[in-house]
């Protein structure tokens, strides 16, 4: 787990006056059982001696503001930036697919999916599917009509990191009539 200094500084600064209080309403006892274990506790035991723990006073540190918001936004950018490019090329944006099952979509990424991160698919904004590092989905069963596909890159803790749309457009054939190459004569 990656903690930095201003993550550090933000959780003392409300954990230690609620610490603090309860130091000021209560005492601390120190016990050592039969094994010879220190025991910290704050009520005092009746069945053991023990004796009470005089703590320094406490001294909040508030933190430095706008530190963690701007780490935070930092790291955010260097991973929205580290991928150049993410586009769907095939089937190309506003193009038709002619099909009677199923179709494949390809996707470019420039560089290659980051261990951690995921591509995710979607056909009018519902997931069809989530893989690591793949960069093919098959399709199955679209129905007829024009379609908005959308390919995400996400991470661990499933934030959109980049994303890219193309419309396509569905035709699927109905009817097959026989085509005869030599027609009957008549």
């Amino acid at each position: 787990m990656n903690i930095n200094k201003a993550m550090v500084r933000s959780f003392l600064a409300v954990i230690l006056p609620i610490v603090s209080v309860d130091f000021v309403f209560g005492a601390i006892y120190k016990t050592v059982d039969q094994d010879g274990n220190v025991i910290f506790t704050d009520s005092r035991p009746a069945d053991q001696p023990s004796e009470e723990v005089k703590l320094r006073p406490i001294t909040p540190i508030s933190p430095v503001p706008g530190r963690e918001s701007e780490s935070l936004k930092s790291a955010q950018t260097v991973s929205r930036e580290f991928y150049s490019s993410l586009e769907i090329i095939e089937p190309a944006d506003d193009a038709t697919v002619r099909t009677q099952e199923n179709f494949t979509v390809k996707i470019a990424t420039a560089p290659k999916i980051l261990a951690g991160h995921k591509v995710r698919l979607l056909l009018d904004g519902q997931i069809m599917g989530e893989f690591g590092r793949k960069l093919t989905f098959e399709l199955k069963n679209v129905d007829r009509g024009t379609h908005n596909l959308t390919v995400e890159i996400i991470d661990n803790q499933a934030n959109v990191i980049k994303s890219s749309s193309n419309t396509i457009h569905v035709h699927r054939t109905i009817y097959t009539p026989e085509v005869s190459i030599n027609p009957p004569a008549s």
